[in-house]
């Protein structure tokens, strides 16, 4: 009954029973279900992924035996098995491996090589080592038996013996003999692998176990170790068609004898060891003694030191710098070859990492082989072999070849046989043609020597170098020697001595590893068994014949130069006059020979006719073309002064050019003659063909030479003109391979230095070819022309820059033509072709400084006085800067210069820093050697905390870079072991750097071991605790990916702890998705599908295409695919018209199946929809490529779709809602590709939808919405402008309301982006449809807006403070409630915002039902809810917005506008259109309204007007409110006329707006010239109208210079233009009068702070004219101080020095800004009553309520401090005891010691000023007007009326208190109160004016009418004629009106 209860539960459950039964029958039917799956991916493994650990240590014996087998099975068949290999591996170790039982120990050991089969060594292999740390014996025993098993079956190659060597000494010291047992056969199968190499590590054995081991070891020796199992990887490259059981065995036995284990190195076993801190204390005292002795004793210390294998790294500069210099200097012998012995073991033991000092050792090595005593000779040929194995052949080739050029017989013949030895270690690879030239050379020379050991020393490095690179490589460079057979015989027979030991890559090729050429190599055994001998040659051919095939499938374009003049040269000897008449005697008859000299032009032109018919007929080879040329030049020759019969001549060689064979030789023979006819006016194009010609057929360099020299010594300006022309457009030609460039560059000099203009002109033409071909470098040579002529060099140029050289168009070579050594086969063209890529800045003419840099001078470098360290290395500075280019041969100095990088003194390091930064630039390619020296230093001058440092070093870095490309950054561990010591500032600056770099630099071209390394590194500071070192090591993800690959990444993460791994694998995966998508496979079968499937639809060929027939791998996976692709393809449509949907709306609802609703896509989901899709009858290819695991299938189901949408709309309808959950899956994938195109068929399908009307249902809505608003959060542009286009449409085909509702959900998100996004759209939205959508409530949904408005991101932020405006706009001061209760903080920034904000005039928004979408809609871009004329938003959001509208993709466009038609109603409510004709011609009767009349009467009668004075004028007229004008005749500004200017229309200048706009734009020439126009609109009359855009021209000129600021303006000459042109255009602007008043305090603020810190960066201090800037950017800041309205300069400065306290900016910046506070200081006496001390004591007031005296207690110096209360000293000085009336601005004067402090200073000044202040208390009368004013000012109606009482008001009574008034109100209407009081003034100021001019008008035209006559004597008819004229005046002012 029992087993019947347990058998009823799930397999799962049964595993995990208590009973052992149960367990064991879960573990047997586990077993066959793992068993009996096809797919290795399948989700029932899944479901055992945390159960398999508990297998493996099961309480019952038969349990745990099952388990195991279930486990093996497991781990057999899963694919991801390896996820589980530390718990289990645990287990099996604690519980299994040493088992009672022999069954579960073989388990055990099956399960441990299971998973080393799965490719989990590393971690198989670190479980197995704890086991062997445990202390029960039989664990060890057992644990040292695994290993030693795998490393039989997997071979060392698979498992690591590294890791197994450290542990030897501790097992064989082991009490436990079964212990010692195992390890000796662990130690033995190690040997079987790794050979010789082990012995070095059992030196800590006792003898006993090491003469029994090596018993052991002579009885393998000789056993050749093979693998017998292998991993997946290897076994899928094995697996090939079923071949015969005989050719199988064969080909084992043949991979058997080809099989050679991986070589171990004992430097690899070996522990670094420190000598550094064993040395002597004494050794340097002793090393300079004068005794020899002491300095042989200091040497024999070091070489017991050294002897160990290896040493630690660390600092040998010194060490090696002192042992070179008893090499080079020590008179004692002994001493000299103790010294050598010693820098064998120093590099013997660093390796690769000794090559820092291997260039300056070598030189005095080969030098000090002149020594005699063969017991130093001996020690300098030891050290020199060991140091070579630290460098390379490139980096020692220039001092080998000036040690074979040595007088000394000695070095030569020690020279040479060093090279011998090198040559055996070296790859053949490494030797290209222009090193085996240099290298046959020299050893040609010296072959010839009459010194025998000289000759044969030569002999035998010739022939060891034959022997590595071929003879064929080689012959071509022998040619000297093909007539000596003595020599070549000797240089053979040692070729065929010599012994080359390093592994040639060719011979490789003749063992195949991998599966199919095995294959190939068995099919083909019967026929390749013959060729057995010859094969070896053929295999090392295979490599060079792939590339003569590859280079003869095109043109093959090279120049010629060196094979051609070396031809010449070699087979074309120089005739006599003798000779060239017994040739042409055969050709020509001797009358034509004699009249082609004839006196009489016309006989010559004759003679030379007949002789160029008469060459014609000779067939080309047979041409003599010397002979003929000399003939030719037989006087006049070519100097012919008739122009017919030079061309004749001319013509002749141009043939003989183009169709015989031209040697050199004859082109000496022509070419100076020819060259002074370029300027013949009638010949001189023949002549440059002619040119043209012989360049061609001999080579370019050599025609260059010539011509370059013949212009040196010309004087014909129009021969030098054309010569330089032809030049110019010849290197175009040719190209610029082997040609001088120092005679290009001395030709271009001396035509510059002409006095024609022409020839001037010319050669600047010449230079820009140059610049073309040589780059910048070529600046370098013209600096020391005038100016004007730099100019014009520099304007050439730009129209180079950035242009590619353009191909070689002549120098093809030609077999037929060339009859030379010119033939060449194709893989040595190519070679050359690749050389000649990197010829250009060899072409360069250096200068040897090596004799410059002394060694008093590196003394001086080192000396401890910083001064004299200082002026060395200016020393240094100047020869490097007066050199120019320099050769790679500098000394000593790289070492002295590394020990200055790191100089305690800043400006010292600083100086290295730029030194090295110039011999990068001055050595090109070859300063790569001293990388690794200078590399270490600068990367820990990145860590430095002084900006200038960092920004030095980086540039250096930078340098070096482009100068010789990043591969040598990447060794040594240089970068790891920064990483690993460096600090925060040194990680920040160097992840930051890798960020930028790694994606830029191919892949494969830098070591991957180098960059792995640094994974554990970058994981670590993934979780740094400083944010930036998160941010950049998180940047720094996608590089590193890119050439490691996400797989290694991941595998990286298994040592992680759990949590740290989660968090590393989210960053990760969130970067996978930008890896460069690697292109489909091509597969050959596609054509044949293509023809199968022909006609079919697109879906089921694309299906074909990617999965052809035969994948060639024989896994279960690929079985199952394989039986998939030979089903039938479905032809049917892609979807299908049904009635099915319905249904699915009605199951889901009723919970029948799952609710679309998941956080992550599960499997059910999918399931469920592939089932649904079945249901539907959705064609099944499509269905495969939508389900299938490739993103790339998933792409070309969407392009089949949206193929298929035009014509089957329908059937996409009917479906729509399978196809909208499929796409919410592929938002889930991280390939973008596959997001983009979704978003591209989401957008057809609802513009269809829109077009067909079509109603969305919410279950469709439902299934979509919420994960469309999920990918608006997005981080790429694209996707992001992608989601905001549907929302467009979306709203034409559902509820606005229910989509505003999915959209505020997406507030809630944690993702910032998105809420951001989100909250953007929702603005939108509310604009577009108006504050109804909002539900439930427009209230509820603004509060959860309202809320964000704190958020912590600033893009979150604004979006809610915009989107909080777009309902403002609709419905008032309304959206103050709406938001409900939020901080005054946020408060504020909702007023400021709302404030800011342009009210436009918005029409009524379009009234939506919330369920009914809205028929007419206009289309409005993504701006109208991300808009802020005011700069509201972030400069980042604003340039987020601007790169995602610049990076559209061109699929994803926006909606088009479109305006639907409104269905009308039928029926009875349908409307009557010939009531709405009638309607329409009814007119209706409007009223005229009714003018009021008045009685004028009263102007008849008589009036008595007295006497008026000037007093009483002024004391009449002036009224409390703005006047009318009293006479019409007068002159009156539109200001006193309307009495406020604001009511004065602003008229938009649309042409300045756009040059402010584009004075901000980020482009330097857009910006340039937007301030040129700028500039001419200022400089123009109409200036003064700048006055309405100067807030606007302010903030381009700060967002200007913020561009600046990252940009270097020594490095690009654009950016200090832009500099020059705002620093002029400001000065401009503060010129014009009355500009710079309106300018607001925040932009005054930041226009400061821009200048300021372009004065603390220093960048334009490194310019042309750097002290001329920094003057000029200081008068500016004096001028806007000065020019600036006084309240704001003041308030903005205040401000500013707010800022730079909170954000502890540098010192020099907040010193600068006190500067300008003190000159305010000093004016404010003078601007009196010009401030606003309100608003200055308010800014005053927040800066000591943050920091007050307490806070600068514990500063240093609190010279702020003391600047701000200055400002407080001289307002009361100025203002007296009513500066206490100025405090109306502080809310709370208490929460600062402002009120304490000014009263201080009342105190100490003026007691009674303090009594002054105290304010009147209001009598009842007086308390009741204000009451009533105040009420005024609170109607609605009353509002103006109110605020003009209240003024007149305070005029009457300025000691009146009304802020008890004030405090009842909230602070909007305190502002409102006093921004309307502030207009008032104005007003009255402006109208004040005005009404003085008029009172002043009136007095004067009362006293010139009165005068004369006495006031008594005025008679009525006085006063008549003045009524009379103000009748008049009405009479025209209502007939005014009337007609208006």
């Amino acid at each position: 009954m029992e087993d019947e209860e347990y058998k009823k539960l799930p397999v799962e459950d049964r595993c995990v029973h208590k009973l052992w039964k149960a367990r064991v029958n879960g573990y047997e039917e586990v077993t066959k279900l793992f068993r009996q799956i096809d797919d290795e991916k399948s989700p029932e493994f899944g479901k055992y992924l945390g159960l398999v650990k508990k297998f493996v240590i099961d309480s019952n014996a038969m349990g745990q035996e099952k388990g195991l087998e279930a486990t093996l099975a497991y781990v057999e068949n899963y694919a991801h098995a390896g996820k589980t290999v530390s718990e289990v591996m645990s287990g099996v170790v604690a519980k299994c491996i040493a088992a009672p039982k022999t069954r579960t120990r073989e388990l055990a050991v099956q399960i441990t090589l299971m998973y080393i089969e799965i490719e989990k060594c590393e971690a198989v292999q670190e479980e197995l080592l704890k086991g062997m740390d445990q202390k029960n014996p039989k664990i060890v025993a057992a644990c040292i038996s695994a290993c030693t098993v795998a490393l039989r079956e997997f071979g060392s190659r698979i498992f690591n013996v590294k890791s197994l060597v450290k542990k030897i000494p501790t097992l064989f010291a082991d009490r436990d003999k079964g212990v010692r047992d195992e390890a000796r056969q662990m130690v033995i199968e190690m040997y079987r692998w790794i050979g010789g190499a082990l012995r070095s590590q059992l030196n800590n054995l006792q003898p006993v176990q090491v003469t029994e081991l090596e018993a052991e070891f002579s009885k393998v020796d000789g056993q050749k170790a093979v693998p017998i199992r292998f991993i997946r990887s290897e076994q899928q490259k094995q697996s090939a068609p079923v071949i015969e059981s005989e050719e199988v065995d064969a080909g084992r036995s043949d991979e058997e004898d080809d099989y050679e284990a991986p070589q171990m190195d004992p430097y690899d076993l070996a522990d670094p060891v420190d000598i550094l801190s064993k040395l002597p204390k004494d050794f340097n005292e002793k090393i300079e003694a004068k005794k020899w002795q002491e300095r042989k004793e200091a040497l024999e210390a070091l070489e017991k030191l050294v002897k160990t294998p290896k040493l630690q790294n660390g600092d040998y500069s010194d060490i090696v710098r002192t042992l070179k210099k008893v090499i080079e200097k020590d008179s004692n012998v002994v001493v000299v070859a103790l010294a050598g012995r010693c820098l064998a073991g120093i590099a013997s033991g660093l390796k690769k990492r000794f090559q820092v000092y291997s260039g300056a050792c070598i030189p005095s090595l080969l030098e000090k082989f002149k020594e005699r005593k063969q017991n130093v000779v001996t020690a300098m040929k030891e050290a020199i072999d060991a140091i070579y194995l630290t460098t390379n052949m490139e980096a020692i080739l220039e001092d080998v070849a000036e040690a074979l050029g040595n007088k000394n017989p000695s070095v030569k013949t020690e020279t040479s046989c060093f090279l011998a030895r090198c040559f055996t270690k070296t790859p053949p690879t490494v030797f290209n043609k222009k090193m085996l030239k240099l290298l046959t050379t020299c050893l040609l020379k010296n072959i010839n020597e009459p010194d025998p050991s000289v000759r044969d020393s030569s002999a035998e490095a010739l022939g060891t170098l034959m022997k590595l690179v071929g003879e064929k490589a080689i012959g071509p460079f022998l040619v000297e020697l093909e007539k000596d057979n003595i020599k070549m015989a000797k240089i053979k027979e040692c070729c065929d001595k010599a012994v080359i030991t390093i592994k040639v890559a060719g011979g490789k090729k003749d063992r195949p590893t991998t599966a199919p050429a095995k294959t190939s190599t068995k099919s083909l055994k019967g026929t390749a068994t013959p060729r057995s001998a010859p094969t070896p040659n053929k295999s090392a051919n295979n490599v060079p014949k792939k590339k003569t095939e590859a280079i003869n499938s095109g043109t093959v374009v090279r120049s010629k130069g060196k094979n051609a003049t070396k031809t010449v040269k070699i087979t074309e000897k120089e005739l006599s006059d003798v000779e060239v008449d017994e040739m042409l005697s055969n050709i020509v008859s001797a009358s034509v020979l004699e009249e082609i000299s004839d006196s009489n032009w016309k006989v010559r032109l004759a003679a030379a006719e007949q002789f160029f018919k008469d060459i014609q007929v000779l067939d080309a080879k047979d041409v003599p073309t010397q002979a003929i040329i000399r003939a030719l030049a037989k006087r006049p020759g070519l100097k012919d002064t008739n122009f017919q019969v030079l061309k004749a001549k001319i013509d002749i060689i141009k043939y003989l050019a183009e169709n015989a064979t031209f040697s050199t030789t004859s082109g000496n023979c022509c070419l100076n003659e020819i060259m002074e006819k370029f300027g013949d006016t009638k010949n001189g194009t023949l002549v440059g063909e002619t040119m043209t010609a012989i360049a061609e057929v001999t080579n370019l360099a050599y025609v260059s030479n010539a011509l370059m020299e013949f212009l040196m010594n010309q004087k014909n300006p129009k021969v030098i003109q054309e010569a330089l022309l032809w030049q110019s457009n010849a290197i175009k030609d040719f190209g610029f391979s082997n040609l001088n460039a120092k005679l290009f560059i001395e030709g271009a000099k001396k035509a510059l230095a002409s006095t024609n203009p022409g020839v001037r002109q010319t050669a600047v033409t010449f230079c820009g070819v140059l610049y073309l071909y040589m780059g910048s470098s070529i600046y370098v040579f013209f600096e020391n022309e005038k100016p004007a002529l730099r100019d014009q060099i520099n304007v050439e140029i730009e129209k180079y820059k950035g242009m590619k050289p353009p191909p070689p168009t002549r120098g093809v070579v030609k077999c037929a033509s060339a009859n030379s050594l010119d033939d060449l086969d194709d893989e040595e063209v190519a070679d050359e072709a690749e050389a000649n890529v990197q010829n250009v800045s060899d072409l360069l003419p250096r200068v040897d400084i090596s004799g410059q840099i002394t060694e008093s001078l590196i003394s001086e470098i080192d000396d401890k006085n910083w001064k004299v360290r200082n002026e060395a290395l200016s020393k240094v500075n100047a020869i490097i800067q007066e050199a120019k280019f320099i050769k790679p041969n500098i000394g000593d100095l790289p070492q002295a210069l590394a020990h200055r990088l790191t100089d305690s003194n800043s400006k010292i390091a600083q100086t290295a820093i730029n030194i090295c930064d110039a011999i990068a630039k001055a050595m090109g390619l070859p300063c790569k050697q001293f990388i690794k020296v200078f590399f270490p230093c600068l990367l820990q001058n990145l860590g430095d905390n002084k900006p200038w440092i960092r920004t030095a070093a980086r540039d250096a870095i930078d340098t070096f870079s482009d100068n010789c490309g990043y591969r040598e950054f990447f060794e040594n561990e240089m970068i790891t072991d920064a990483l690993k010591s460096g600090s925060p500032m040194l990680r920040i600056e160097l992840w930051g750097w890798l960020a930028e770099k790694l994606p830029k630099i191919p892949v494969k071209s830098i070591p991957r071991e180098e960059i792995t390394i640094c994974i554990p590194h970058l994981y670590s500071n993934l979780e740094d605790r400083n944010s930036d070192v998160r941010k950049n090591a998180q940047e720094a993800i996608l590089g590193i990916m890119i050439h490691v690959g996400y797989e290694t990444m991941v595998k990286n993460t298994e040592k992680l702890k759990p949590s740290s791994k989660q968090g590393i694998m989210i960053s990760l995966e969130k970067v996978r998705p930008n890896l460069p998508v690697k292109p489909l496979p091509k597969k050959p079968t596609v054509e044949k599908e293509d023809k199968v499937v022909k006609g079919t639809k697109a879906v089921a060929n694309s299906k074909n295409a990617v999965k052809p027939k035969g994948s060639g791998t024989l896994t279960k996976s690929s079985s199952t695919t394989n039986r998939k692709k030979e089903e039938d393809i479905d032809t049917s449509p892609l979807l299908v018209i049904n009635n099915m949907k319905h249904q699915r709306t009605i199951d889901e609802s009723k919970l029948k199946v799952l609710k679309w609703n998941f956080t992550t896509p599960r499997e059910e989901f999918v399931e469920l929809l592939r089932d649904q899709m079945t249901a539907a009858n959705v064609n099944k290819s499509l269905m495969f490529n939508m389900f299938h695991m490739d993103f790339r299938f998933h792409i070309k189901a969407i392009e089949s779709l949206i193929d298929d949408l035009p014509d089957h709309g329908p059937a996409l309808v009917a479906n729509l809602d399978l196809i909208l959950k499929w796409l919410t899956l592929r938002f889930f994938d991280t390939n973008p590709s596959v997001l983009l195109k979704g978003l591209e068929y989401l957008h057809m399908i609802f513009n269809m939808l829109i077009e067909t009307k079509y109603r969305m249902l919410e279950n469709e809505a439902s299934s979509f919405l919420p994960y469309l608003v999920v990918k608006i959060g997005d981080p790429k542009d694209t996707v992001r402008n992608g989601v905001r286009s549907l929302f467009k449409q979306i709203c034409h085909v559902y509820s606005v309301s229910r989509l505003f509702t999915y959209i505020m959900e997406g507030v809630k998100s944690k993702n910032a982006r998105q809420r951001a996004e989100c909250l953007e759209a929702m603005g939108s939205i509310i604009q577009d449809y108006g504050i109804v959508v909002c539900i439930p409530s427009p209230a509820s949904c603004l509060k959860e807006v309202a809320k964000q408005i704190s958020d912590r991101d600033n893009s979150v932020r604004n979006a809610a403070l915009n989107c909080v405006v777009q309902a403002y706009n609709i419905v008032g001061e309304k959206v103050y409630k709406m938001v409900g209760n939020i901080s005054d903080k946020d408060l504020s920034l909702l007023e400021e915002r709302i404030k800011r904000s342009t009210k436009k005039n918005l029409s009524k928004p379009l009234k939506v039902d919330p369920g009914v979408v809205v028929s007419q809609f206009q289309q409005k871009e993504h701006d109208s809810f991300n808009a802020d004329e005011n700069g509201g938003m972030s400069a980042e959001t604003e340039r987020n917005e601007d790169e995602e509208e610049d990076n559209l993709p061109p699929v994803i466009m926006m909606p088009p506008r479109m305006i639907q038609e409104i269905n009308e109603p039928t029926g009875p409510f349908r409307l009557d259109p010939q009531l709405l004709n009638e309607l329409d011609k009814v007119e209706i009767m409007v009223p005229k309204s009714k003018v009021q009349e008045f009685d004028l009467e009263f102007l008849n009668s008589d009036v008595n007007i007295p006497t008026l004075s000037a007093a009483d004028i002024r004391a009449k007229i002036m009224p409390l409110s703005p006047p009318k004008p009293l006479d019409p005749n007068l002159s009156m500004s539109r200001l006193s006329l309307s009495g406020q200017k604001q009511q004065s229309p602003k008229k938009q200048d649309p042409v300045l707006i756009s040059s402010i706009n584009q004075v901000a734009s980020p482009d330097a020439n857009t910006a340039f010239q937007g301030i040129a126009q700028v500039l001419e609109f200022l400089q123009s009359p109409r200036g003064c109208s700048m006055i309405d855009y100067e807030n606007d021209f302010i903030r381009a000129i700060v967002t200007q210079l913020k561009h600046l600021r990252g940009q270097d303006p020594t490095l690009d000459h654009n950016v200090a233009r832009v500099y020059r042109s705002i620093l002029t255009v400001i000065d401009a602007f503060y010129r014009t009068k009355n500009l710079g008043q309106q300018v607001s305090v925040e932009l005054l603020k930041d226009i400061i702070d821009q200048l300021i810190h372009i004065l603390v960066d220093g960048k334009l201090e490194n310019c042309t004219n750097g002290d001329a800037y920094v003057r000029v950017i200081n008068l500016h800041c004096v001028k806007i101080i000065e020019k600036s309205n006084h309240t704001k300069i003041l308030c903005a400065l205040v401000q500013l020095m707010h800022e730079c306290t909170r954000m502890d900016n540098l010192a020099r910046h907040t010193d600068l800004v006190m500067k300008c506070l003190w000159r305010v200081i000093k004016l404010m006496p003078s601007w009196s009553d010009d401030v606003d001390y309100d608003s200055v004591l308010l800014e005053v007031h927040n800066f000591l309520k943050e920091f007050p005296s307490t806070w600068w207690k514990n500063k240093p110096m609190d010279t702020t401090l003391r600047t701000i209360k200055t400002i407080l000293h001289s307002s009361v000085r100025i203002k007296g005891g009513s500066i206490m009336l100025h405090f109306g601005k502080i809310p709370n004067t208490s929460e600062s010691e402002i009120e304490s402090y000014i009263l201080k200073l009342l105190k100490s000044m003026n007691l009674d000023a303090v009594k002054q202040t105290q304010r009147v208390p209001f009598s009842r009368a007086t308390h009741t007007m204000l009451t009533e004013i105040f009420q005024k000012i609170g109607s609605k109606d009353d509002t103006k009326e109110g605020l003009t009482l209240l003024y007149d008001f305070m005029q009457q009574h300025p000691e009146a208190d009304i802020e008890p008034f004030l405090k009842k109100s909230s602070k909007l209407f305190q502002d409102y109160i006093q921004n309307g009081l502030r207009e008032i003034e104005e007003s009255r100021k402006s109208t004040k004016s005005t009404i003085e001019k008029v009172e002043e008008k009136v007095a004067q035209t009362i006293t010139s009418s009165s005068q004369g006559e006495p006031e008594d004597q005025r008679g009525p008819e006085y006063w008549e004629q003045r009524l009379t004229k103000w009748q008049k005046v009405w009479d025209n002012t209502k007939d005014r009106g009337e007609n208006e």
